[in-house]
């Protein structure tokens, strides 16, 4: 079953904080990482939502994938998932570089 990917408000802010970081790079190099963000959220998440561990800084029902933007950048995409409906929640894309305490879900 294919789950459809919803992604909140708060995710799309820092998805598109992201965008300006990558592009701040190069725009070959901004394309190239949304084509492995699409590739995650409409293969990973959205074929295999459940396959993942729960996040680890909070435990169910959050999930966590952790993307990689070359060695020392990650990002946490935090979300559930509803087996039932069909949908993954895709609540944030966090900076693995921030303060864990400023984490709010």
């Amino acid at each position: 079953m294919t789950f459809r990917v919803r992604i909140d408000p708060l995710a799309q802010r820092e998805i598109d904080e992201f965008a300006v970081y990558s592009s701040a790079f190069s725009e070959e190099f901004a394309i190239e990482q949304f084509a492995r963000l699409d590739e995650v959220l409409s293969r990973d998440l959205a074929q295999h939502p459940l396959w993942r561990t729960f996040f680890p800084l909070t435990g169910a029902p959050y999930y966590g994938y952790l993307f990689r933007v070359g060695r020392r950048t990650k990002y946490w995409i935090i979300y559930t998932a509803d087996d039932e409906q069909g949908v993954v929640n895709v609540l944030r894309f966090w900076s693995a570089s921030r303060d864990p305490a400023g984490l709010h879900l």
